[in-house]
């Protein structure tokens, strides 16, 4: 039984004492029987004798009682989850049960939400340490296996060792931004990376984004277009964060397109002009609509073998989604399996800065 349940059962002084006074009563009219000492007026007596118990009762519990709360506040106050419940009734004598039954009523929600919390977090990080050590063992046994296969002749071996060697500098490469994506997303999880926010010409940044990305789009023969309702539009945000999160998802929707596939970047205003709405669309794989509320966390990955081939970190949209969270923004995802998917989000518009 709880310490909230057990004072529950007693919540109410006045019926504890009215059962005392009553039972007093009907003792000493036992006592009184049995030993031939009733007196002729006993039920004039006995109303005064019943109000006497129970007052006398009453005031013995709430002692009692008062006692037992301030015992417990005592202890309870000790320890520093509980303190800010019970240190204002024990600084300010307030401990009657019913004070104390609410304050360890709080006490228990808040410990069954704190017992939760650390249930996820430890079910969170047995799940990164076995994700990021499954990410850490394959890019290393790889280069390994290359190095070794080397060293062992191979080196001397002109059919191979080049092709050894590239394959084992993809892998370092491979590390390399993995690295990097995990000490950006620490960074922006811990808070130490905040968003310098400022004026930016939003459409500017798509271009340039786009322009980076056209060789990479023209090797997997994917056609890259760009839209605006106007070339000149400013958002508020920090550039180089909302420069990566571009970056990403133009990324993301070339290697996951189809052969002759296309991948559309477009933005317009939205909400009456106070917001610019990004969105990219491409024209491949789609997502299951099962994963797409998955898709933004550590390491998911719809398509496990065509990530890796395509050298995905499984970081890129979990990076988007904490910088768009910092931004006060949402990640809409919508994908139709075979035929596409769409991500959207929106950017608080500015006015030009004037020089």
């Amino acid at each position: 039984m709880s310490l909230s349940n057990g004072f529950e059962t007693f919540e109410s002084v006045r019926t504890l004492a009215l059962l005392c006074s009553g039972t007093l009563v009907l003792m000493a009219l036992f006592l009184l029987f049995i030993t031939d000492l009733l007196p002729e007026h006993t039920w004039l007596i006995l109303p005064g004798f019943f109000i006497f118990c129970f007052f006398v009762s009453k005031k013995c519990i709430e002692w009692y009682l008062g006692r037992v709360s301030r015992r417990l506040i005592s202890i309870l106050s000790r320890f520093p989850l509980a303190d800010e419940y019970f240190e204002s009734l024990r600084t300010t004598g307030k401990h009657t049960p019913q004070n104390l039954i609410e304050k360890t009523r709080s006490l228990q929600e808040r410990l069954s939400q704190e017992f939760e919390q650390l249930n996820q977090t430890d079910n969170y990080r047995k799940e990164f340490i076995g994700d990021i050590s499954h990410e850490l063992k394959t890019p290393i046994f790889s280069i390994q296996g290359y190095l070794e296969t080397l060293s062992a002749g191979a080196l001397d071996d002109p059919a191979v060792n080049r092709n050894f060697l590239y394959k084992a500098l993809k892998n370092v490469e491979r590390l390399t931004l993995l690295t990097n994506d995990l000490m950006e997303i620490s960074k922006l999880e811990s808070g130490e990376l905040q968003p310098n926010f400022q004026v930016i010409p939003l459409f500017t940044i798509i271009k340039d984004v786009v322009d980076t990305l056209q060789y990479k789009a023209e090797q997997n023969e994917i056609s890259l277009e760009t839209t605006s309702e106007e070339n000149n539009m400013f958002a508020y945000a920090d550039r180089n964060q909302i420069r990566q999160v571009l970056t990403n998802l133009i990324d993301n929707a070339i290697k996951y397109n189809v052969k002759k596939g296309k991948v559309s970047v477009s933005c317009i205003y939205s909400n009456n002009r106070k917001s610019i709405q990004i969105q990219i669309r491409d024209t491949g794989i789609g997502i299951p609509v099962e994963d797409i509320e998955r898709v933004t966390e550590r390491f998911f990955r719809v398509d496990k073998s065509r990530s890796r081939d395509q050298g995905g970190t499984g970081l890129g949209l979990s990076i988007v989604k904490h910088i768009l969270e910092q931004h006060q923004q949402h990640l809409y995802i919508s994908s139709n399996p075979g035929k596409g998917s769409t991500f959207l989000f929106h950017l608080k518009t500015a006015r030009p800065n004037k020089d």
